[in-house]
């Protein structure tokens, strides 16, 4: 019983350490869209566009088996890295191709994405 009283303190100081929590932070991710061939997004992502040129360009989204263009947004590029969001609640589920087009409508990048 004697041995039990000298444990049970040592058991009860080691039992009562505080518990490490860690918080797993995802590094915000620097690779342009247009590098992969396909993507999954969901509603209110943001993706990366890499741009050569500084200029208006337009980020065309269009059904990839009917080819129903749904939108054609125009947005001010810079050089380097740019952080565009996409929104897609109203879109039915399906395949798409995201199209980057200059001033003369001629594609500059696509790729594929997945709702």
């Amino acid at each position: 019983m004697k041995k039990l009283i000298y444990i049970l303190p040592l058991i009860l100081l080691l039992g009562c350490v505080k518990d490490e929590m860690f918080e797993i932070i995802e590094p915000e991710s620097k690779i342009d869209i247009f590098e992969v061939q396909s993507s999954v997004v969901n509603d209110g992502d943001t993706f990366n566009v890499n741009l050569d040129l500084e200029g208006e360009y337009k980020l065309s989204l269009v059904d990839e088996f009917t080819g129903i263009t749904y939108t054609n947004e125009v947005f001010d590029g810079k050089v380097g890295v740019n952080t565009l969001s996409i929104y897609t609640k109203s879109l039915p589920k399906g395949s798409y191709k995201l199209i980057i087009k200059d001033n003369d409508d001629k594609p500059i990048k696509q790729t594929t994405i997945k709702l």
